[in-house]
């Protein structure tokens, strides 16, 4: 995408040194037409190396050097969620849910198609199975480079700092870990079922073609054979797919040409109005294909099936169970036990106020015996300490700080930096939010908590 600089890069995932066992799995069916066991459910609990090895004591190559890089981990239906020390704890568990929801749409806890769960769980095959979050380039470079002797290398999916925004498409800001990880996504769909999402090897001389790669042609109005021309794609009028960037060549453009046609499809074009990192005042309401239109067309559902019907017939009408839904990081709500919100410090008529997800004025339900992060990394928490009260008091004067299962990390506006709170049987039912240095500070966030 011309306005955002996307990372899908090989990495390596420890696979060798054990022989791989596929997860234990209970007996219970999804549906008819496509059985599936029933997996555990996620919890999105980020775990220490030693806490992830004695959980998940099958995963092959947790024993290979993986800790130099990584020290928290999350397993989603199979899949390793791996962060480096500074990431944001959210942004885990956000990157988390995501892929969650692209495996399981309905939210159902039960991996929505067998093969493509069944594609995760397999290293001979390619396991797919690592999603990184690095903190800086060079580490992720670092990270790419670091090969102690495995006997495969498969591709990892690596989300920089910035990536994974909590809460940001609620606001129309797109997020970028939504559209990597559908990539991630889009490689297991093109492994499990090439006939229709294949990526034929151009590089290697395949002639073949797949159900979207030819409507990819069609929707570009130029195929495989065509190379730019001085440096650039020289595309006919009529055309409505036309990435511009040369150094993404056919195969490349099959990925991204699967991600708009998808994000198309389920409405997530349409709820965009800016890129990441812009205000409000900078959105366009015609959706994201208005910030994009040098590269994307079509804005919708129904003008998809207008321009680009093969395209279309491919996501609705032959039998897949892709996600249908918006994926927002919210997988499982109050029904999994880890969850993350970015906390940001916002202006109303001169007086500074926090924000949960880019709201001021909330109420959020917490369910006891659930565990909260509340990341205070942006740059406006500097000096301002979140924190929980048991008493409400519009200036801040005589607050008693809430501290029972409640921890700290960091300074605010540092990244990395949260404050956690575990809901148990004595938390009060009403908690309110206040900032000890700053007296006044106007705050109409309340957390409800629940059975």
């Amino acid at each position: 995408m011309k306005s955002v600089i996307f990372t899908t890069i090989t990495a390596a995932m420890l696979i060798a040194c054990e022989t791989q066992q596929n997860p234990t799995v209970s007996s219970a069916q999804k549906n008819s037409l496509n059985p599936i066991k029933k997996t555990s459910k996620p919890s999105f609990e980020p775990m220490s190396l030693e806490k992830y090895k004695a959980t998940y004591p099958d995963l092959a190559g947790l024993n290979h050097g993986i800790d130099k890089f990584f020290d928290r981990y999350i397993n989603v239906f199979g899949v390793t969620i791996a962060a480096m020390p500074n990431t944001p704890i959210p942004e885990i568990i956000h990157s988390a849910k995501i892929y969650a929801q692209l495996l399981d749409d309905n939210e159902d806890f039960i991996p929505d198609d067998l093969k493509i769960y069944n594609y995760h769980q397999k290293d001979r095959e390619g396991r797919n199975s690592l999603i990184v979050l690095v903190d800086t380039k060079a580490l992720d470079n670092k990270w790419i480079a670091f090969k102690p002797g495995q006997r495969f290398w498969v591709p990892a999916q690596a989300l920089r700092p910035g990536h994974a925004g909590v809460g940001h498409s609620r606001d129309g800001e797109m997020d970028i870990a939504v559209e990597e990880l559908f990539h991630k996504y889009g490689k297991s769909l093109q492994h499990v079922y090439p006939k229709d999402f294949g990526l034929p090897d151009n590089d290697a001389g395949a002639t073949w073609s797949s159900t979207l790669s030819d409507a990819m042609d069609q929707a570009r109005g130029i195929n495989r054979k065509i190379k730019p021309v001085n440096g650039k794609w020289i595309y006919p009028r009529n055309a409505w797919y036309t990435y511009d960037d040369t150094s993404c060549e056919w195969g490349c453009q099959i990925d991204e040409y699967l991600w708009h046609i998808w994000g198309t499809n389920i409405g997530y074009y349409e709820s965009l109005t800016r890129a990441p990192d812009r205000p409000k005042y900078e959105g366009k309401p015609g959706g994201w294909c208005d910030n994009i239109s040098g590269e994307w067309k079509i804005c919708s559902k129904e003008k998809l099936k207008e321009v680009d019907f093969a395209s279309f017939n491919l996501l609705n009408n032959k039998g897949y169970q892709l996600p249908t839904r918006i994926p927002f990081g919210e997988y499982g709500g109050n029904r999994v036990k880890y969850h993350g919100y970015e906390v940001d410090v916002a202006l109303d008529e001169g007086i500074r106020k926090f924000s949960i997800n880019r709201k001021s004025s909330l109420t959020l339900t917490l369910k006891r015996g659930n565990t909260y992060y509340f990341d205070q990394s942006l740059e406006n928490n500097s000096g301002l300490s979140f924190r929980f009260s048991s008493t409400k008091n519009e200036d801040n004067l005589d607050k008693t700080e809430y501290r029972n299962g409640v921890l700290t990390k960091g300074k605010p506006g540092v990244r990395g930096s949260y404050i956690r709170i575990t809901i148990d049987s004595n938390t009060p039912e009403k908690l309110y939010i206040y900032c000890p240095e700053e007296i006044g500070m106007r705050n109409d966030i309340n957390l409800l908590i629940k059975d």
